[in-house]
């Protein structure tokens, strides 16, 4: 009898074939199990955004009527003198710089006709007790060009420099300007402002163009999620019966300027339900001190 050797292996090789598929059809589909078991996925936790205030410099005045002229004349007062750090998802951003460090090493200060100023605590050393790199900061911003608010910007030389076109020209363009620290920011990257500018993106920061004490003078906006809004005030006012009255500085740039940029803060404040804080006072409901910080 002859066997058709194909007829009787055929049942036998359909047999080894589907063997052989099932065999990497499981292997495939472990794979992919295994795949997917290999690849985490890692949840990004967001932080809330958190500002952090520093005491950086103690100004004795002198003679207050020089904020407040006609007022309270030959009186003298304490200047708390402050800087911030605001942290967000999105970087880190320096709020004006104080006085330099460097003026921690006199204990006597510097004394001058119209101010003693001392210098008792670092920012830098403020700065190390919350593990913060100044290099690593990635914006810096101050609310204008004058010693007090501008004494350590040195410190943030990778920083992107955040300021009004005048401010700008002033601290880093002026041929007559006498040399100084400063002139080791030339090289950073920069923004000049001509008006508002939103830092992250999502209206929680916001640099607020208010010119009079200087060309180029701003004040910082900061929708906390905690503490909630707040205008941080550079030198618009520098205590309160200063802008209970309404006062102008005799060395204001332009007073009529300074006048409609309080009027504007000011409404500013009621739209949006947001507190004044005023640097040189900090005298605020529930402010506190870096390591301490405001969410």
């Amino acid at each position: 009898m002859t066997i058709n050797f194909f007829k009787t292996m055929k049942p036998i090789f359909y047999l080894f074939i589907y063997s052989v598929l099932f065999t990497l059809t499981f292997c495939t589909t472990q794979k992919s199990e295994d795949d997917q078991t290999d690849t985490v996925v890692e949840e990004v936790i967001e932080e809330p955004l958190t500002l952090y205030a520093f005491e950086v410099g103690d100004i004795l005045v002198k003679d207050i009527s020089i904020f407040n002229p006609g007022v309270d004349e030959g009186q003298q007062v304490h200047f708390t003198n402050s800087a911030y750090l605001i942290k967000h998802d999105k970087g880190t951003l320096i709020w004006d710089t104080g006085l330099p460090d460097a003026l921690a090493d006199s204990t006597e200060g510097n004394d001058s006709p119209a101010f003693l100023v001392k210098m008792p605590k670092t920012l830098s050393s403020q700065l190390a007790e919350i593990d913060v790199d100044p290099a690593t900061i990635d914006y810096l911003a101050v609310s204008h060009e004058h010693f007090d608010h501008t004494g350590n910007m040195p410190l943030f030389n990778n920083a992107t420099i955040l300021l009004q076109e005048e401010e700008y020209k002033s601290l880093f363009e002026n041929e007559e300007r006498p040399a100084s620290a400063l002139d080791s920011l030339k090289g950073n990257a920069y923004v000049k402002l001509t008006g508002n500018h939103d830092v992250f993106g999502d209206g929680s920061v916001v640099i607020m163009r208010a010119p009079g004490h200087t060309a180029g003078h701003q004040v910082l906006y900061i929708n906390l999620p905690e503490t909630g809004p707040i205008v941080l005030s550079g030198d618009l006012y520098h205590f309160t019966k200063n802008r209970e009255n309404k006062g102008v500085p005799s060395f204001n740039s332009d007073k009529d300027q300074s006048l409609a940029s309080m009027d504007l803060v000011e409404q500013f404040l009621i739209d949006n339900n947001a507190k004044l804080w005023i640097q040189h006072e900090m005298k605020h409901e529930g402010a506190k001190w870096s390591p301490a910080y405001h969410r």
